[in-house]
């Protein structure tokens, strides 16, 4: 397995998770370990993009996703030093070609996300706001366990997620509140849907 730097934007994360991953299976594990960092941003993008993607689309795939990001934003909220990772969870394991065929479809959005990509309003991810942030991640995270029984509804929660996540490790404040407007919407729609 290759070791790299940690990831700076969304290609570098996709890059890894193909580049430090190998064989026939993965495991959900497997995929947080690729980033070789344990930054809240990098790790809280993996699962939130693999929840979105053609991935998601396996049973379970985004009620696991949800779980681990409820417990990655969980600790981002006592402003834990080193995330904790629960092993049932990160034992959950998929054929490593469809991370690879995830990661393949969703570099075109990536690589179009990334020319908005700036490092502005910094301030809206220091210590003062991460706790309102961890709390919008952690809600969200508990609609994918609802929205999951909806076709396709998972990706609007997913989307506000992983907006919040690349805008936290690209130090981009804008792609935060890209992040909340979007989470206002898949609380809507949640609302809207239920008890379905």
């Amino acid at each position: 397995m290759e070791t790299a730097s940690a990831p700076e934007n969304l290609s570098d994360v996709l890059d890894q998770l193909v580049d430090n991953t190998e064989g026939e299976d993965a495991s959900l594990g497997d995929v947080i370990d690729a980033l070789n960092s344990r930054s809240f941003g990098p790790v809280l993008l993996v699962p939130a993009v693999l929840a979105v993607s053609p991935l998601g689309a396996i049973p379970g795939v985004s009620m696991l996703t949800g779980a681990l990001i409820f417990v990655i934003a969980a600790q981002m909220l006592v402003a834990r030093s080193h995330i904790w990772l629960p092993k049932r969870l990160l034992s959950f394991s998929f054929k490593r070609e469809k991370l690879v065929e995830s990661v393949k479809s969703t570099r075109p959005w990536a690589e179009w996300i990334e020319r908005w990509i700036h490092n502005r309003l910094a301030f809206l991810i220091d210590a003062p706001f991460q706790p309102a942030i961890a709390v919008m991640i952690m809600i969200l995270a508990a609609l994918f366990i609802p929205l999951a029984f909806l076709p396709f509804a998972v990706a609007v929660p997913g989307i506000a997620i992983s907006l919040i996540a690349l805008g936290m490790t690209a130090k981009d404040g804008v792609l935060v509140l890209a992040g909340w407007g979007v989470s206002l919407a898949a609380i809507g729609l949640a609302v809207a849907f239920w008890p379905f």
